[in-house]
């Protein structure tokens, strides 16, 4: 195989790799958030969507008490280095859910989860 073809399989291969790092972070982290949100009816986890260059501007009407839609959603959305992909939850109540209002999430979801970054990106990588 001649240098450049090396060169280009190297290239070809570290990108694969780090759009698989970068597609896989974002769904347990996505993923995460959303098993950590409190559960009342479901609908503040029912409400988290997950879009792909652009943020989500309204509320879903889903409830979804377990969050396996919201997650299914995650899986099915997330893209890969090319695109910005977006959590977002817009009911008028998640930002005091964030900040303690809820007994069951005191730490928050997104915070507690973004504290854990290094340690899905380092699980991801083994």
């Amino acid at each position: 195989m001649k240098f450049s073809a090396s060169l280009k399989k190297f290239n070809d291969d570290a990108l694969a790799e780090a759009d698989r790092l970068y597609r896989a972070t974002n769904i347990e982290l996505f993923n995460s958030v959303i098993r950590d949100t409190p559960v009342d009816t479901g609908r503040a986890r029912g409400n988290w969507q997950t879009t792909v260059g652009t943020p989500a501007q309204s509320s879903s009407l889903r409830l979804d008490r377990s969050g396996a839609e919201a997650q299914a959603e995650v899986i099915q959305n997330v893209s890969g280095l090319d695109k910005v992909n977006y959590l977002i939850n817009n009911l008028p109540y998640i930002q005091p859910l964030e900040y303690g209002h809820s007994k069951q999430a005191p730490a928050g979801m997104v915070r507690r989860n973004v504290l854990r970054i290094k340690s899905i990106i380092r699980r991801i990588i083994r």
